[in-house]
Order: structure tokens, then C-alpha cells, then sequence
């Protein structure tokens, strides 16, 4: 095993292409921007059903 974890496109993507997770995202504080990931990566809409900001 190489010491390397998955970079942070690569975890995005692979939540947004589980078919098992779906749901809403809520911003309090940095959640802005790990929503921000999940639609740059792509295959968002399989996983992100809304998102909303406090």
C-alpha cells in the first residue's frame, strides 16, 4: 500500500457516483465549499439533491 490517500476530486466523485447516497447539503461554515466539489467533479445530480446555505 503506498502512504497516498485519494485526493479530494477523487472522494468527491466517488460519493457522487454511489448510488446508495443522496441527499441535501447544508452550509454552516466551509460545507459551501465541499457542495462546491461535488458539482465541479461531476455526476453531481446522482447524488446532491438540493443545497442550502445559513
Amino acid at each position: 500500500m503506498s502512504g497516498e490517500g485519494l485526493s479530494t476530486h477523487q472522494k468527491a466523485l466517488s460519493i457522487n457516483l454511489n448510488d446508495k447516497i443522496y441527499g441535501t447539503i447544508a452550509e454552516i461554515g466551509a460545507a459551501q465549499e465541499v457542495a462546491r466539489w461535488f458539482f465541479r467533479v461531476g455526476a453531481a445530480a446522482g447524488s446532491i439533491a438540493k443545497t442550502i446555505s445559513a
